[in-house]
C-alpha cells in the first residue's frame, strides 16, 4: 500500500510538472511571437496596392518571369543577376536585355499607365541606354519607353519618356515625347538604388514623375498633355493608343529584337545598370499609393 501511494504521488507531481511546463513554453512562445508590421498607406505588402491593375512584375529572382503574366514567353540574352532592393536584381551590360514574345491584351490596350521600378545605374557616354519599350511594327520610335541619355554633368540624369496618344487625324504623328532635362533633368541619380515611378492618367490627360516616392513639380507644360497650350484652346490628348505591338523588351530597343525592325543606331545602347521590382499598372497610381509603394519595397514586403 504504502507503494501505492509513493507512485501515485510521483505520477501526480510528475503531471503537474509537464503542465507547467508546457503552460510556461505557450507563454514564451506567445511572448516571442513576431511583431506584425505596421501597415504602410493602408497596406501590409506592396503586392497590396492596387492588385487589379498590376499587368507586368518582374522581381528578377534569378529568373525573367513576369509573375502576372503581361509578357510572357521570355528570352534573356547575357542576363546575370546581383544584389537588388527585394532579394536579387537584373544586371544589364553593353549586350544584356530580355525579349518577351507574348503581350498580353491588357498591355497592348492600355489607356492609362503606371510604370515603376528601382534602378541604380551609372554615367554613361555616347547615346541613350533603354530601360524598357514597348515595340511597334510599323513605327521606328516604338510605342512606350523610357530612356536614360549620357549627356549632363554627373550627378544629373537626363530621362526621356514615350507614350503613343489618341488624337485628331490632323496630328499626323501621335508619339508624344516627355523630356526630363534643363531645369528639369534628374538630381543625384546615380551610383545608388532610386525608386522611379512615372504615370499618365488619360482622364486628366497629365503625367507625372516620382522619385523616391516623392512627385515632383513640375511645369504645366510638361504636366498637362494637350495639342497645344489648354489656354489656347488646346485639346487634351486622353487615352493612350499603342499599335502594332509586338514582343516586350527589357534593357534595349526593338531594333535589338531583328526582323522587322532594322539595326539599331549606333547611340542605341542596351541598359548597363541594375534593375528590380519592375511593375506596371494600367491606371495612374494615387500620389499615396507611390509613396507606399516605394516605402514598402524598401521594407522588403
Amino acid at each position: 500500500m504504502k507503494n501505492r501511494n509513493v507512485l501515485a504521488l510521483f505520477c501526480a507531481t510528475l503531471f503537474t510538472t509537464v503542465a507547467l511546463v508546457s503552460c510556461n513554453k505557450e507563454s514564451i512562445d506567445e511572448d516571442n511571437a513576431p511583431i506584425p508590421y505596421a501597415p504602410i498607406g493602408g497596406y501590409a505588402s506592396s503586392d497590396e496596392i492596387s492588385p487589379s491593375n498590376l499587368l507586368v512584375k518582374c522581381s528578377f529572382e534569378d529568373n525573367i518571369t513576369d509573375s502576372k503574366n503581361g509578357i510572357s514567353g521570355g528570352n534573356g540574352t547575357d542576363v546575370t543577376y546581383q544584389t537588388g532592393v527585394k532579394g536579387k536584381a537584373y544586371q544589364g551590360s553593353s549586350s544584356a536585355f530580355i525579349a518577351y514574345d507574348n503581350v498580353s491584351n491588357d498591355v497592348k490596350n492600355l489607356t492609362s499607365i503606371t510604370v515603376s521600378g528601382w534602378i541604380k545605374t551609372n554615367p554613361h557616354t555616347g547615346g541613350a541606354q533603354c530601360l524598357f519599350m514597348l515595340p511597334k511594327t510599323t513605327d521606328f520610335w516604338g510605342n512606350i519607353f523610357t530612356l536614360i541619355e549620357g549627356t549632363g554633368p554627373n550627378t544629373t540624369m537626363l530621362v526621356k519618356n514615350h507614350i503613343q496618344k489618341d488624337v485628331t487625324p490632323s496630328i499626323p504623328w501621335s508619339g508624344q515625347w516627355i523630356v526630363h532635362d534643363g531645369s528639369n533633368v534628374l538630381n543625384n541619380m546615380f551610383g545608388v538604388w532610386k525608386h522611379m515611378v512615372w504615370s499618365y492618367n488619360a482622364t486628366t490627360s497629365t503625367y507625372s514623375m516620382y522619385i523616391d516616392g516623392q512627385k515632383l513639380t513640375l511645369p504645366e507644360s510638361m504636366s498637362k498633355r494637350y495639342t497645344n497650350d489648354p489656354a489656347s484652346g488646346g485639346v487634351p490628348y486622353g487615352n493612350l493608343a499603342s499599335s502594332d505591338v509586338s514582343k516586350f523588351v527589357i534593357g534595349g530597343y526593338q531594333q535589338h529584337l531583328g526582323s522587322p525592325w532594322s539595326a539599331p543606331d549606333g547611340w542605341m545602347l542596351h541598359y548597363t545598370g541594375l534593375l528590380d521590382e519592375f511593375r506596371i499598372y494600367n491606371t495612374a497610381l494615387a500620389d499615396n499609393d507611390v509613396r507606399a509603394l516605394y516605402l514598402l519595397e524598401k521594407d522588403n514586403r
